[in-house]
């Protein structure tokens, strides 16, 4: 069997995940003996507990357990070095292969009981009218917000020829929640007496209230998304005023990205200070250059960049984009070196509220980049005495993998840097991959590009991400986004715009 360790041994290699499989593989229970094609019989000499309801895969091959005989017998389990016969499973199945437990039907019986003990219901209170040629009123109130909701039938309470409906009835069906959020603490019966009413009445009104107080209860979760506007709208920019910000994730030899028009800033990673140096410098000296320091850092990596900051800040930078809070650690040892430079706030800081964005006020922060997950109202919402920055044109980067998916099927020797990598889906999307080479991280990015308009937003300038662009198609994204609109196209994505969060 093979056997991966993941992170537990610190080996980051091919030996770290097992690339046979892509789901979950099972416990190994056993080994096939024989196999008949014609009836999906296939013999299994044990190893472990096997019983009815289980699921179990050899090789491509799976199904649930539905039928487990021993010689003619139909049995129900079976146990370790038992010679047993299951039926109904296809494939290339050959004496030897390997059979792995996938699913555990007992296991999967235990874990149902002990959720449905945990599974905890909101009390209510219920006060139902039931009044002779009268419509059903039922009154339900949710007893940890005090919010209530009053429920009316169609159905018309009638009297009764002989014995009429109890009240113990009528609480017996009010008190059937099944599988809604509720359960009742209380039920107070406002009824005439003898009188009839259809069980499928109450039942009617009670599934509605219930139906239309939970979705009560949804919208006052609802964050509230009131846009904060400043007086005389001075933070909010016209459009031949906004500011374009381009990140450089790569540079690439055969552009002259001094002949690019239109950028204010630049954006360049602390990576490329490192391998780029002298195509760097020349953007400093054409451009108001920003060092990106990663996400990312593990202890060496931090080591690198402290031992190249002072290097990195000779180079006419004017100022600092911060990624994660350990670099406010970083740079306090730099205060002098720093004191006349910019620090921006990336959006990896997850700055989603205006508490937050007080905050990066106190920190005397210039500018934050709104997180690409917010949609529109949220970015509005944003607000304060600082520069506001969206992402309008990039692709999202998705993961920051430890584990290098290229090493593992290539040998290691910058085989990254020697061409260009993907992951397909199984929809036929295909995910770009990139490596940063300082730590061999791989960085997963969308397969569709994000390109949305800054209308509306709310914000003082907006950031382009280049990726693997031409010279030709960045003076185009530029063009395009710095005049309000975007770029369309199947390739091409709104990103959250438009998705609530």
């Amino acid at each position: 069997m093979d056997l991966v360790l993941g992170y537990l041994k610190g080996k980051l290699g091919k030996e770290m995940m097992y690339t046979k499989r892509p789901n979950h593989m099972g416990v190994l229970m056993g080994e096939v003996e024989g196999y008949e094609p014609n009836k999906g019989y296939a013999k299994i000499k044990l190893s472990k507990e096997l019983n009815l309801g289980d699921s179990i895969a050899i090789k491509d091959s799976s199904c649930k357990i539905s039928e487990l005989m021993e010689g003619k017998n139909n049995i129900k389990t079976a146990q370790n070095r038992q010679i047993i016969t299951i039926g109904r499973i296809k494939g290339k199945i050959l004496k030897g292969d390997k059979v792995y437990k996938t699913v555990s039907g007992k296991l999967n019986k235990e874990i149902i009981q002990i959720a449905s003990r945990e599974n905890i219901k909101r009390p209510i209170n219920a006060k139902i009218y039931l009044k002779e040629n009268e419509k059903i009123k039922l009154e339900i109130k949710d007893l940890w917000s005090n919010i209530k909701l009053i429920e009316v039938e169609d159905t018309i309470v009638k009297k009764a020829d002989n014995n009429g409906i109890s009240k113990e009835r009528i609480r017996e069906q009010l008190s059937k929640t099944g599988n809604t959020t509720f359960e009742i603490n209380e039920i107070q019966v406002i009824a005439d007496d003898n009188i009839i009413v259809p069980i499928s009445g109450l039942n009617s009104v009670r599934r509605n209230a219930f139906e239309k107080l939970e979705k009560k209860l949804v919208q006052s979760f609802k964050r509230n998304k009131k846009v904060e506007q400043h007086s005389n709208n001075e933070n909010k920019k016209a459009n031949s005023e906004v500011k374009v910000s381009v990140l450089l994730n790569s540079i690439k030899e055969d552009i002259n990205y001094t002949k690019i028009t239109g950028i204010d800033n630049i954006y360049v990673p602390f990576r490329l200070f490192l391998s780029n140096k002298e195509r760097v410098e020349e953007i400093c000296k054409h451009f108001d250059t920003y060092l990106l320091l990663p996400s990312i850092t593990k202890s060496n990596y931090e080591r690198l960049i402290e031992s190249n900051l002072v290097y990195i800040l000779k180079k006419n930078i004017k100022g600092i984009v911060v990624s994660n809070l350990s670099h406010f650690e970083i740079l306090k040892k730099y205060r002098n070196e720093i004191k006349h430079l910019k620090l921006i706030a990336n959006y990896t800081l997850n700055i989603t509220n205006n508490n937050t964005v007080k905050e990066l006020e106190n920190m005397k922060i210039s500018k934050y980049i709104v997180p690409p997950e917010l949609d529109k109202d949220s970015i509005q919402s944003l607000a304060g005495n600082i520069e506001k920055e969206a992402i309008v044109y990039g692709r999202t980067l998705l993961m920051t993998s430890e584990y290098c998916t290229i090493g593992t099927f290539k040998n290691c020797n910058a085989t990254c840097e020697k061409g260009t990598y993907k992951l397909k889906d199984r929809m036929g999307f295909e995910f770009p991959i990139y490596t940063d080479r300082v730590n061999c991280n791989n960085l997963i990015y969308n397969s569709k590009i994000t390109s949305i308009s800054y209308k509306d937003l709310n914000v003082d300038s907006i950031r382009v991400d280049i990726l693997d662009e031409s010279e030709g198609e960045i003076q185009n994204i530029v063009n395009t986004h710095k005049k309000g609109y975007r770029l369309e196209g199947e390739k091409y994505t709104n990103g959250n715009l438009y998705r609530e969060i």
